[in-house]
């Protein structure tokens, strides 16, 4: 193997694949990226044994050939190269690969690529393919709502359902869930279950994308997330997944509707009150008004009053301000409505005239015992 590629696009490259290589590895091959070599073309691979990514660049290739690389090793060293471009040549002799540019070189070792692990086959009749921005969007609106601990396996994926209606992504971790459509991604009727790691990563795979691809894997196992030159694999979860559609609420008594950005900038602050972790802040609207109170025995207590618009029963509902805010950053649109029955209730966000009236996040109430009393008094 010997070729010369941009150094630009090698760090990137390098950057990309090496997020994907395991800190402890259970075995030596996986802290390598496979390196391969064509007519024109260097193909990159890397693996944690379940996460898997390859990217292709284009290179001025003099002999083709493979190695596999220590991957952190090398994309450390190729980001303290001065631009222009850098030389890749393997001696398989002596097990080593030839890595300079300008004056600095160096020699590094290889394994035989011959043991690295072989990426499932795809099942190219079933692809989708959609608008990178608008995926990407729905990813970003959806994704941080699944768990972050492997305890129930499925809640720490994102349902992709596939139908008729488009490409519907659900998360939820059993405090909140988010929702999003992709109406114009229309596929045969399935559903899969991907880990809400390599969703994540996918996400930035797309920045840079027009188009992206959704690909099976031909044994139904896994799926790739494809972009540009770059594809991602992930093992799928096995389910089965939440029944969603019976937990968000079809009705409501009370419906608040209030700018976004002021809402945002006061559950921050209300944020920084309240005990425990889950920081609780009160929404209690009245005509004209949203009210947010928390207070804390050691952190003091916090107020504010915003503008707003009511329908249905002036009532109050407690709920935990991390899980709000990260609601509130994932919302795009300027106007929010919140809807909810009783202070016992989930707590249902909408972006006000979003074209999507799929789209939505809930979240769980906590429980308090003064707005318990209150709404018994009431009644």
């Amino acid at each position: 193997m010997d070729l010369s590629i941009e150094h630009g696009t090698l760090n990137r490259a390098l950057r990309l694949v090496a997020r994907v290589i395991p800190t402890k590895p259970t075995l030596p091959i996986l802290q390598m990226v496979l390196m391969e070599a064509g007519p024109g073309y260097l193909r990159l691979s890397a693996t944690d044994g379940e996460l898997g990514v390859v990217t292709i660049l284009a290179a001025d290739v003099t002999t083709p050939g493979r190695t596999a690389i220590p991957a952190r090793l090398l994309s450390d060293y190729v980001a303290q190269l001065p631009t222009g471009q850098v030389q890749l040549t393997l001696d398989p002799d002596h097990r080593r690969v030839r890595a300079s540019s300008a004056r600095i070189v160096a020699n590094l070792a290889v394994l035989d690529p011959q043991d690295y692990p072989v990426l499932p086959a795809r099942d190219e009749a079933k692809a989708l393919d959609l608008d990178a921005a608008r995926f990407r969007e729905a990813i970003d609106r959806v994704a941080f709502a699944a768990a972050r601990d492997e305890h129930r396996p499925a809640l720490a994926g994102v349902l992709f359902e596939f139908n008729a209606e488009g490409l519907t992504l659900v998360a939820t971790d059993g405090f909140r869930l988010a929702r999003a459509r992709l109406s114009d991604a229309v596929g045969d009727a399935r559903s899969l279950i991907v880990p809400a790691r390599a969703v994540a990563e996918f996400s930035r795979v797309l920045e840079a994308a027009e188009t992206a691809r959704i690909l099976p894997t031909v044994d139904g196992r896994g799926v790739y997330l494809i972009a540009k030159d770059t594809a991602l694999f992930t093992p799928l979860i096995a389910g089965p997944f939440p029944d969603i559609g019976r937990v968000i609420p079809r009705e409501w008594s009370t419906r608040v509707t209030v700018e976004k950005v002021e809402f945002r900038q006061a559950v921050r602050a209300a944020s920084l009150f309240g005990a425990g972790d889950a920081r609780p802040v009160v929404l209690d609207v009245a005509a004209g008004r949203l009210g947010l109170q928390a207070r804390g025995d050691e952190t003091g207590d916090f107020q504010s009053e915003l503008s707003a618009t009511m329908e249905g029963e002036p009532q109050a509902v407690a709920v935990n301000t991390r899980l709000l805010a990260e609601i509130l950053d994932a919302s795009r649109g300027s106007l929010l409505e919140l809807t909810w029955t009783t202070p016992q209730s989930p707590v249902v966000v909408r972006e006000a005239g979003h074209p999507e009236g799929i789209d939505l996040w809930m979240v769980m109430p906590l429980y308090d015992a003064a707005l318990n009393r209150r709404q018994t008094e009431a009644a």
